[in-house]
């Protein structure tokens, strides 16, 4: 039992030549299968859906996540940036999503610049 959550990753890089990279990245780095998915534009994104899990601080698997998203926009650093420019987009993105069994539980995470592609959508149906 316990609380769960639905959690939904999306990780893709700025240039479209990147992808490999990120690929092998992740691959080498975080401990789930992320699914190879093609955008409307012709780009590839790495998706990871997990349902009903219990997605919490201290969990080994939850925290290789937290620790790569909060040094994201270091370690991927766009060695092309502007340096006189305080902001800049790293040239790998991610986005998280965590949505709880509680209405007002949902959690949303984004490196810089990236393209908002998670969203979160919720239906009223009647279940005879």
């Amino acid at each position: 039992m316990g609380y769960r959550s639905d959690v939904t990753i999306v990780m893709y890089p700025k240039r479209k030549e990147d992808f490999a990279a990120l690929k092998l990245y992740v691959d080498e780095n975080f401990p789930d299968e992320f699914e190879v998915r093609g955008g409307a534009k012709g780009d590839k994104y790495l998706l990871l859906e997990f349902v009903g899990t219990k997605w919490y601080e201290g969990y080994e698997g939850v925290d290789v996540y937290t620790r790569a998203f909060s040094e994201w926009e270091q370690v991927f650093a766009d060695p092309n940036r502007d340096p006189t420019r305080s902001e800049h987009a790293p040239i790998f993105h991610y986005e998280f999503m965590r949505v709880g069994e509680e209405y007002e539980d949902v959690v949303y995470d984004c490196s810089y610049g990236s393209d908002h592609l998670l969203n979160m959508s919720r239906e009223v149906y009647i279940d005879l």
